[in-house]
This record gives structure tokens, sequence and C-alpha cells, in this order.
């Protein structure tokens, strides 16, 4: 999952929370802060603390955003006051708290099991509420993350194919561009970071790429 930084809060008045979602965009792209799904029509300003529940409508330490798929299955469980129970892209290194090295994110238990139990039971918490393992098993479910994290790696496959026949040649740096655009483009930039796991150049490329990133949690 990846590590966010949106930055001090903008110097304006939200009269309404979605007045925030031009201000998260520029400052961390339209990803869903949680699957990292690529959001491609009007992002869902989410609640960290849902609002149901007493949590800040405005205060931009409670706001992200959300694809449609995470912010239904969040919806408002988290209370006031239970922000702790989870972890956060935008506070802590979730990074490493998920492995994406097939196409079901999983908690990284080899991470985890070196911190305390408490940030395995946090990641956890996370990754059950928002069912970031979910794969469709019935056309009622209209879930698309299993789909699209599939079609990335696909993607990210294929470039790594190419990439490893044309590094160090005098194309290098325009295939990287590219291959970095595609990136943006298909979303799931840590499944873009799995796949391309022992390669700095393409890497700093990518936490480049995905502004917001925070680099100090990415960097091998």
């Amino acid at each position: 999952m990846r590590p966010i930084d949106k930055g001090e809060a903008p110097n304006v008045t939200f009269h309404c929370y979605q007045d925030a979602e031009p201000y998260l965009e520029e400052r961390i792209g339209a990803y869903c802060s949680y699957c990292e799904f690529p959001i491609q029509h009007v992002p869902e300003v989410e609640h960290k603390e849902a609002k149901a529940r007493g949590g800040s409508q405005l205060a931009w330490s409670n706001l992200l955003l959300s694809c449609k798929y995470c912010n239904a299955r969040k919806h408002d469980v988290v209370w006031v006051g239970d922000k702790n129970r989870y972890i956060w892209p935008d506070e802590e290194d979730t990074f490493h708290c998920f492995s994406y090295s097939d196409d079901i994110p999983q908690l990284n238990e080899d991470y985890l099991e070196a911190r305390e139990s408490v940030v395995r039971k946090r990641a956890e918490g996370l990754y059950q509420m928002v069912k970031l393992g979910n794969i469709p098993t019935s056309p009622k479910d209209k879930d698309r993350r299993y789909a699209r994290r599939s079609y990335a790696r696909r993607c990210a496959e294929q470039c790594r194919t190419a990439w490893e026949k044309i590094r160090n040649s005098v194309e290098q740096e325009e295939y990287l561009n590219l291959m970095l655009e595609l990136a943006k483009a298909t979303g799931f930039f840590s499944v873009w970071m799995e796949v391309f796991q022992g390669d700095g150049v393409v890497r700093q490329g990518l936490i480049g790429a995905f502004k917001g990133t925070r680099r100090e949690y990415c960097e091998e």
C-alpha cells in the first residue's frame, strides 16, 4: 500500500468535505489511498474516522481519496477515537506491511513478524475493513479492483521483459519515460514496485512518477 504525504492543510476554507478533492488529487494523485486503483472519474473524499460516527467532516488530517469499492466496504466502520486500531497510508509505513507478489495482496508476514503485534493487528484491521484481497465470485459483485490489479501486473511484467532487453541502450531513457507513463495510467504503484524489485532505476522512477509518495519508506 503506497505511503503518501498529503502535506500541510491548504490555506483555504472548506465549506464541505468535497471541496478538499482537488487539493488531495494535486498532492497525491487520483488514486485510491487504500487499494491504489486509478480513479478515472470523480474521486471520493473519504473520512478515516467516519463522519457518521463523530469524525471531523472537514479536518485535513481526517481526509483521504478513495475508490468507490474501498469506500463502500469501509463505510462508517471507524468511530471517532478508534483510528488507532488501523494503519493509515498518510501516517505510517504501509508500503512494507503488505505483499504484492501475486494478484491478491497479502499481509507481509516477514516484515510484520519483526514488529510489535499491535502493528500486525492494525495492518490486518485495515486489510479486512476495505476487503483488500476480495475476488469477485458472482456477477453481483461489481468489485473491479482484482481485475484491474491483474491487468497492471501483466503490463508491468511485459515492461520488465522489454526493459531487460533495452536497458543500457540509447533508447533506455525514452522507454523508461514511456513505461512510467503507463504505470501512472494503470495505477497500482505497489504492484509495479514488486515486479521491478531489485531494479533501482525503475523503482526510483516510479517513486517520483507517483506524486505524493513517501520516498523514505519505499527506497531500498
